[in-house]
């Protein structure tokens, strides 16, 4: 049970260093603040200005449990000595509101005590909190190649890592429900200052008890966290409105860069802050202001992202910034696959989000149908402002339309929602409904049985009363898989031929064939052994009249489509039908992808040089051979999923320039070589990977299993469902 405890204690803690920071940031912003909105001010600016502490620790690589926690209390100390009780009063008394205060009461206990239980979700324990873990195990930042998740902003996970450290990844999710309610309060504190705390109150629970929510604010994901700041910004726009004091553009800009730190989407808020201060200052240089601030959040995970990754923005835009460490074409198809999910019709996702969830991993609740009553809010130039930032909000959505990542437009159009309706009953009746068509028993009845939602109350888990070990393998689908890599001997790497979720809990490293080019790389050497469409079945030979040549290029002229590339086995050069022999000497390049051109002259037809993008014309491959070499035929080993239809060509560089060599060009069936798939193994087993996790429905389960000895694999564990082999050397 002492673990239950910690985890709350590690929570509470940076909860309150957040506050705090807030505490001596705000004070010194002369924002007069009313009490029902000073709270959730105060933590939510206090994030952003803690995590730049933590920043900073982490990149001196110091994130030591003394440093974390002697940061903590000074900062807690600090804004405790600070803290002014403000002034101000709540609205009047009426059975209604508290009525709505104990819904939220009771769904609060519902969420909090998820979140107390041991982390389970599937990115908080499969990639959020990994990120974190890694770090603490460095004491600070270090590449994690092998997840290009790494390279989004971790403006929330950050706050996870004090918590981790001490608390474990439960404590990761308490915080996480920290800002679940500060989003609720600041929601409610917002209709206070329009005078109208029925409407804000009702607001805040169609915001909060939304299904999706408050799953996602009971673990360790950040969703919510990001919606709290995105709504953060926008209140603070309020409060300098009112006053035009050029102090308060601190937390405006600050937070603004924040948005920006937690989800990239998020930033489009920073957009909004800066063209209402513009147009309402009436002048350029506040807006600058605002600019320059957010800057001081953003640049350090840009330059983070350029150091690690080489590229200010990844894991996107990997074409104009080309990295060895994430491939264009799987972040193109993966950013395709989160615009449509696999929904047939992108009409039905209205119905999908709020209703049945088949393909968004969650909904919104059905109260979020009556969002065009919001348009009635236009009346009022709080609506007016409501929903132009909302409208920037749901514009970025499209970019991925699960449920959750609707989770920051919420807020302004349940307010809308609300100034729309706001008659009291009204309000009451609908968030009750909502509340009712919210509980865990209730939405199955309705949605889809599977989707992403609280479906129990774990009590028994969150005291640890049930031990640890024994929630985690009934909640964690493959935690057996995780158990049984965890019998290899320490510092070996898997390579997982299928997803493995919660690997933060893993304590070997799990390379994934998704998210980075090094996996990408693996399951494509891997497919050789077993895929007929990626043997090196093909042989084009070009041949042309012989002569000295110093540097030849193989440059692609026709374009391909839908994703299709332009593979090569081996490139070879003959003269008078006689290989050229490779030397060290030769200098190779590339593009794109100049990163893994030495896989066409490796000598092995299991790997090969590919352009991970759509072959288009001007792509090429280049040999400087360092000498004359008389040449007459170039042969390229290629495979059926390479675009039959490109036209190449052949050019040598003479004086300057290109010039083309003309000659004939024939295809012919190339001969594979026998023991192509334990040539495959091989290569995994040179590059240190000396396990492979294959689940039984993952492409090849069947080829593996059916003569291991053919493929140089040793089988080292079995379990339901998945089998995991050593790759004999």
């Amino acid at each position: 049970m002492i673990h239950a405890w910690t985890a709350l204690f590690a929570a509470a803690m940076v909860v309150a260093a957040c506050w705090s920071a807030g505490v001596l940031l705000v004070s010194r912003c002369g924002a007069k603040l009313d009490r029902a909105e000073s709270i959730p001010l105060q933590f939510l600016t206090g994030a952003c200005a803690f995590q730049l502490v933590l920043f900073a620790i982490l990149a001196a690589r110091i994130a030591y449990k003394p440093v974390l926690l002697a940061v903590c209390a000074a900062v807690i100390g600090a804004g405790i000595g600070q803290y002014r009780r403000p002034a101000g009063r709540f609205p009047e008394k009426h059975w209604t509101l508290f009525l709505l205060l104990a819904i939220f009461a009771v769904f609060s206990v519902v969420v909090f005590i998820n979140a107390w239980a041991p982390e389970t979700s599937a990115d908080g324990s499969g990639y959020h909190l990994e990120i974190v873990a890694h770090y603490l195990r460095a004491r600070g930042f270090q590449g994690l190649p092998t997840n290009m998740y790494s390279a989004l902003g971790q403006g929330i996970e950050l706050l996870y890592v004090p918590s981790v450290a001490f608390g474990g990844f439960s404590s990761a999710a308490l915080v996480h429900f920290a800002f679940w309610i500060a989003l609720a309060w600041l929601i409610f504190a917002y209709g206070l200052r329009l005078g109208k705390p029925w409407a804000g109150a009702a607001a805040a629970l169609l915001v909060s008890l939304s299904p999706v929510a408050a799953r996602d604010g009971s673990t360790a994901y950040i969703d919510v966290a990001t919606a709290a700041v995105v709504f953060a910004v926008f209140y603070w726009l309020e409060v300098w409105d009112g006053s035009r004091d050029g102090r308060l553009l601190l937390p405006i800009g600050l937070l603004g860069g924040y948005a920006y730190a937690a989800k990239y989407t998020a930033a489009v808020i920073l957009l909004y802050a800066l063209a209402f201060v513009g147009f309402r200052a009436r002048r350029l240089r506040p807006a600058l202001t605002v600019a320059a601030l957010a800057a001081l959040v953003i640049a350090p995970w840009m330059l983070k992202d350029w150091i690690y990754f080489h590229n200010p923005v990844a894991p996107f835009a990997d074409e104009i910034f080309p990295n060895p460490y994430i491939h264009p074409a799987v972040e193109q198809q993966w950013a395709e696959s989160l615009r449509r999910y696999g929904l047939p019709k992108l009409a039905s996702l209205p119905v999908q989000v709020t209703v049945r969830g088949d393909y968004t991993q969650g909904i919104v609740g059905p109260v979020f149908l009556l969002s065009p009553l919001a348009l009635l809010a236009l009346r009022r130039s709080a609506g007016r402002r409501l929903l132009a930032a909302g409208s920037l909000l749901l514009a970025a959505y499209f970019g991925n339309i699960g449920a959750r990542f609707l989770i920051p437009a919420l807020p302004f159009f349940a307010l809308g929602i609300a100034l729309a309706i706001e008659n009291r009953w009204l309000l009451t009746g609908l968030a009750a409904a909502h509340a009712v068509l919210s509980w865990p028993s209730i939405l199955p009845r309705y949605a889809n049985r599977y989707v992403w939602r609280i479906d129990d109350v774990p009590w028994k888990a969150a005291l640890r009363l049930t031990p640890e070990d024994e929630y985690l393998r009934r909640k964690i689908g493959d935690w057996a898989v995780l158990e049984m890599i965890h019998r290899i001997p320490p510092g070996e790497s898997v390579f997982a031929a299928g997803a493995i979720g919660s690997v933060a809990y893993s304590k070997r490293e799990i390379i994934d064939r998704f998210r980075s080019a090094y996996g990408n790389t693996l399951w494509d050497i891997l497919n050789t052994g077993w895929a007929v469409e990626t043997d090196p079945a093909r042989l084009l030979v070009f041949r042309f009249p012989p002569g000295p040549v110093s540097r030849i290029r193989l440059l692609q002229t026709g374009r391909a489509q839908n994703y299709q590339q332009w593979s090569v086995h081996e490139l070879r050069f003959f003269h008078q039908g006689a290989e050229i022999a490779r030397r060290r000497s030769w200098r190779l390049r590339a593009w794109p992808n100049p990163f893994e051109v030495q896989l066409a002259f490796d000598n092995s037809q299991a790997t090969r040089w590919r352009t991970w993008q759509t072959a288009a014309p001007g792509m090429y491959v280049d040999v400087d051979f360092g000498r004359a070499e008389r040449i007459d035929e170039v042969r390229m080993e290629t495979s059926p999923d390479s675009p039959s239809s490109l036209q190449f060509r052949v050019e040598k560089f003479e004086q300057g320039r290109w010039i083309a060599l003309t000659g004939a060009c024939q295809e012919l069936p190339n001969r594979v070589r026998n023991g192509l798939r334990r040539a495959a193994t091989y290569e995994l087993y040179r590059r240190g990977v000396h396990y492979l996790a294959v689940g039984d429905q993952d492409f090849g389960a069947a080829d593996y299993n059916d003569d291991p000895q053919e493929w140089g694999l040793e089988p080292a564990g079995r379990v339901p469902g998945a089998t995991l082999y050593r790759i004999l050397p």
